[in-house]
């Protein structure tokens, strides 16, 4: 089976939209493989501004195209069909039709020649209005790495639509020539060493916004689908990648408190990932690597569940018997803990590590060369459960690899392994948790010098020691 690969064609445009600050976009220019990389005498300063045309009632819009004119800060203008292909973690591919204006005044034919089905006469017999402006003072850079070239884009600016503005401060990661896969990788290493954010709306999705309208969003398909194995592993991994980038912007934003409900579905998103990653390693033949971020990601998540239980667990124990313990002094020193390792998930967050994480997993399956002959990802996901089922005893990755990845596809198979593959993590994560509360009761012990704390500590361990029984 030929490797699939996304790569660049004259008409599509494939870029990565990202949030950085202005002090973390100057150490990463300064990081000694982007400066070497860049190339020499291409550092370009110029205003954009880019104005959006619809009809009165956004028939371009409705039939998934935007159109806008640009006037390119050197005294050329040209008019840009875009027709979104995907868009998903950051990552955008669109198909892209460009034609020469010689004004700002907005042309509607001759994209036909270029290729595009929907005649934009027809759509607009009574002729377009403009909608909203987009004007950056935008600094671009030429990039040779690895052999692809990428365009970096630094956009300062705002978009405009009557009296309603929005700010832009982003960069942009174009691929010019060579594979999106070089292109996620090279994205990875900026972010792991300073904060990247996937900013995941287009300004085009931003100025309809402005204008009270919203965008056009595909259908969330959360399953494997039977088509080819890698392209059906990389949708399903831009699906885990969304969530997982959209939780950290939210994070980052101060709009998501890490409560119950959302540390689940995150540990969930992280747990998949790393299973579609083992797959892909599965169809190389090679052990699953670069998957080192996630893994860190995946046991903070699980470290911060095992203690707010012990904290549910002391509390509820004390509720039962408060009129004979009365002050209840573990629970400050839980709470700590609790406080503590919730701040790690927090900094996590704010470091982008999440960003690295999703564009390392991402850039390896598009790296993938299949070892095997031509398969379905399910067939290839069946081989993999079969394949971790005779290994399940000696890790609990491996488990957690079965359930994720049994969630992803349909199918008696996979429902029976995933009940399986539950009922081996329940007893799993009872010995692993149990471990983690001992150690954390320790730690209470350890920096107090309270004998009530003692106390409490011990009827916290009595419970463990004899639900173990």
């Amino acid at each position: 089976m030929e490797r699939q690969v996304m790569v660049m064609d004259k008409n599509t445009e494939i870029e990565l939209k990202l949030l950085v600050s202005k002090s973390d976009l100057k150490k990463l220019l300064a990081l000694d493989f982007v400066s070497a990389a860049i190339r020499p005498d291409s550092c370009r300063k110029r205003r954009v501004i880019s104005s959006y045309y619809d009809t009165a009632d956004w028939a371009f819009k409705n039939n998934g195209v935007a159109y806008r004119v640009r006037s390119n800060g050197d005294g050329t203008y040209e008019a840009t069909v875009k027709t979104t292909l995907q868009n998903s973690a950051g990552l955008s591919e669109r198909r892209e039709l460009t034609v020469p204006l010689t004004s700002a005044k907005p042309k509607l034919d001759g994209f036909a020649e270029l290729g595009l089905a929907e005649d934009l006469r027809e759509l607009a017999p009574d002729g377009v209005g403009k909608k909203f402006t987009v004007n950056v003072q935008r600094t671009t850079y030429l990039i040779d790495w690895e052999g692809a070239v990428i365009e970096l884009a630094v956009d300062r600016g705002k978009i405009t639509a009557g009296a309603a503005s929005d700010k832009i401060d982003e960069i942009e990661l174009e691929l010019k020539e060579g594979e999106a896969g070089t292109l996620l990788a090279f994205a990875a290493k900026l972010a792991a060493a300073a904060p990247l954010f996937a900013e995941p709306r287009s300004k085009f999705a931003r100025g309809l916004a402005l204008c009270g309208v919203e965008a056009d969003k595909p259908a969330a398909k959360n399953k494997l689908g039977d088509g080819p194995a890698l392209p059906e592993l990389l949708k399903a991994a831009q699906r885990c990648g969304d969530a997982l980038l959209l939780w950290q912007n939210k994070i980052k934003d101060g709009a998501e408190n890490i409560e119950g409900a959302a540390l689940k579905e995150t540990r969930r998103q992280l747990a998949a990932l790393r299973s579609l990653l083992a797959v892909g390693a599965e169809l190389a033949g090679e052990d699953c690597r670069d998957a080192a971020r996630l893994r860190e990601a995946f046991a903070v998540v699980e470290r911060l569940g095992a203690l707010r239980a012990l904290l549910r667990l002391w509390l509820a124990l004390y509720e039962r018997n408060k009129e004979i313990l009365g002050r209840g002094y573990l629970t400050k020193k839980l709470n700590a803990l609790v406080a503590e390792e919730n701040e790690k998930l927090v900094s996590l967050a704010l470091r982008g590590e999440l960003t690295a994480a999703v564009y390392e997993a991402a850039a390896r399956l598009y790296a993938v060369k299949p070892t095997c002959g031509e398969q379905t990802a399910l067939a290839a996901a069946r081989a993999c459960v079969k394949n971790w089922q005779k290994l399940a005893d000696e890790k609990a990755e491996i488990v957690e690899n079965i359930c994720a990845l049994a969630r992803l596809a349909d199918g008696k198979f996979f429902a029976k392994a995933l009940a399986a593959a539950k009922k081996q993590r329940r007893q799993l994560q009872k010995h692993n948790v149990a471990a983690l509360w001992r150690q954390a009761l320790d730690v209470c012990c350890e920096t107090s010098t309270s004998k009530l704390v003692y106390r409490d500590a011990g009827i916290v361990l009595g419970y463990i020691l004899a639900k173990e029984k």
